[in-house]
Order: structure tokens, then sequence, then C-alpha cells
């Protein structure tokens, strides 16, 4: 087990334990990183708030230890195990269990991926599980360490605001910058455009991106109301006025951007299909002047090709040529008549 430190110096990309448990008070605060869920227990005080954070640990046994410390239903440990987004309805009985969607930006695809969790909130503990290691809280969690929150001055209900509004603040926010500066490139690049597939294409994988980051703020959002309306337990109403006051707003900020970025994706698809109809048009178009042009030659050959004993230049030496300078003449003076009128 680790010494305790003051400061949290764990990398996002190496992260040396599965388990960590940080314990404070008014007075003092320490950290541990533990290889086992044994040195976690361990750790463990009464008196103060205990914050264990659990990255991707599925031995169910140290998970179910845990629970069972804190007079924690069982059938939890399926709900934390299980990747599916369960929506927010009420709180349980010893503790009030809320799940996370963040996004994640992974530089190698240049891809938002969905980094999932949960909280477990009790009057004295708050249990982070994370099934994606992406260190999405190593900042908060740095900051509570080095004393720059008021984490000390409340319980755990003040340090799940602190999370959920490192989530939101944090990773939301720079997700949705991101989405739109890709947006005004795609928007720049589908105007010098010309309707090509590829393009659609591209238009395609900026809205998967942008697409899943909805229903998780609307679930956060349910979850932010019910604080509102209800009086929890486990949230003392000084806490929730945080939550209330500062995270409610933001959220809906948040929804508001992603409408925003929703509809700014609407007119990005609406400006492709305008450049896919100019270029159809300019097909037709070309198709209409060649089909103008070679209509009155068709006419004068099939006029020609007609073999009646008794027509007038039949017999004449020079028709040929002349019937070829006809449609000459005719197809020429087509195409001027056409070029005058800016028809192409």
């Amino acid at each position: 087990m680790n010494e305790p430190s003051s400061s949290d110096q764990t990398s996002v990309t190496n992260l040396p334990t599965r388990y960590s448990i940080v314990t404070y008070d008014a007075d003092q605060m320490t950290s541990y990183d533990c290889d086992t869920i044994d040195e976690v227990m361990k750790q463990l005080r009464t008196g103060g708030v205990n914050w264990i954070t659990l990255r991707d640990v599925h031995d169910e046994a140290a998970i179910l230890r845990l629970l069972d410390h804190f007079n924690l239903n069982t059938f939890l440990l399926d709900e934390i195990l299980d990747e599916n987004l369960m929506l927010f309805e009420t709180e349980y009985e010893n503790c009030l269990y809320l799940e996370y969607v963040v996004p994640h930006y992974v530089p190698e695809t240049k891809q938002h991926e969905q980094s999932k969790g949960s909280f477990i909130l009790g009057r004295d503990f708050l249990v982070l599980y994370e099934h994606d290691i992406h260190g999405l809280f190593a900042r908060t969690r740095r900051r509570i360490l080095s004393h720059q929150t008021k984490a000390q001055r409340f319980g755990p209900d003040y340090l799940l605001y602190l999370l959920l509004r490192a989530a939101v603040v944090e990773h939301y926010q720079i997700t949705f910058k991101r989405l739109t500066r890709e947006l005004e490139e795609l928007e720049d690049y589908v105007l010098a455009s010309d309707g090509r597939e590829e393009v659609f294409q591209d238009i395609l994988a900026v809205r998967e991106n942008v697409k899943p980051w909805n229903e998780p703020l609307l679930d956060l959002e349910d979850f932010l109301e019910y604080v509102k309306d209800a009086e929890s337990r486990f949230i003392s109403p000084e806490t929730a006025k945080q939550f209330t006051k500062y995270l409610i707003r933001e959220v809906g900020e948040m929804l508001d951007y992603y409408d925003r970025l929703h509809l700014w994706m609407k007119e990005v698809m609406d400006l492709h299909m305008a450049n896919v109809s100019r270029k159809a048009n300019r097909i037709m178009q070309l198709l209409t002047v060649i089909a103008t042009i070679f209509l009155p030659l068709t006419f004068i050959s099939s006029l020609y090709g007609m073999n009646f004993q008794y027509m007038p230049e039949l017999g004449w030496r020079l028709g040929y040529p002349a019937a070829l300078l006809l449609m000459a003449v005719v197809a020429f003076g087509l195409i001027a008549f056409m070029k005058r009128r800016k028809w192409f």
C-alpha cells in the first residue's frame, strides 16, 4: 500500500492501482492508493468522509465486501457492473445510487467515447465506480487533495456535487467546444465541395459524435429535479442549493448547447443536400443542352434519310455536304444562342 499523499500525482494513462481511498474531515485529509480491497477496508474511518474509488474492478467478492460494510443491498452489484445506463428513479433505503456517462476524447481515433460509471452516496461515504480508466476526475481529485475546494467543510454529498460539476463543466464543455470546431471545419469543407459521396460520410461521422450526449444530460437533469423537489436523506439542504443553483443551470446550458449543435448539424446536412441538388441540376442542364442541340440535327438527318424516289435533293451532287453544313450551322447557332442567354 502506498503512503498517504497530499496530492494525486497519478497520470491518466498510468494509473498504478484500481483502488484508492481518500478520507477527510474538517482538520485533515489523507489519500491512499491500494492494491486490494483489504487495504481499502483498513483505511476506512468513522467521524469523517470516506471517498472510495474503484477503477474497472470486476472482483465481485471485493465489491460485495464493500457493500456489506456499508449495509448496502447486494443487488447494487449487478447495477454497478452493468454498463447499460439506468435511469435515476429514486434513492434507496441506505444510499443514493446514480449512474453517469461522460464524453472522453480519444486522440488516436479522433472520436468521443462514452466513459461510464456510478456513484453510491451514503451518510459518511461516497463510492465512485469507473468502468473505464480515463482519469475523468483526476483534476478534481487533485484540487480536493490540495485543499482548493470547500470539501472538508461539508459531507460526501458536497463531494458528489464537485464530481458531477467536474463531469459537466469540464468534460461536456470541452467536448462541445471541440465538436463546435469540428462543425466549423466541416461546414467550410461542405461549402468547398460539390456534393461528393465522401462528404456525406464525413457528415455522418460528425453526427455520430454529436448524437450520444443528449440522453445522459437529460438523465442528469432528471436527477437534479429530484434533488430540487424532494427532500433527500443523503443530500443536505445547504448542499442541495449548490445542485439547484449552479449545477442545474449548467446542465441546462449544456442542453441548449447540444440543441445548437444539433441544429447546426441539420444546417450542414441541408447545405450538403443543396450542393447535391445543384450538382444534379448542372448535370440535367448539360443533358438538356445536348438534347436541345441534337433534336434539330436528328430531325434533319431523319428527313434526309427517307427513301422516296422523287426527293428534291436526292440526285444533287452536293446534297450530302450541304446537309452536313446545315446541321453544323444549326448546332453552332443553338450553342451561340444558349451562351448568349447564359443557359450554361
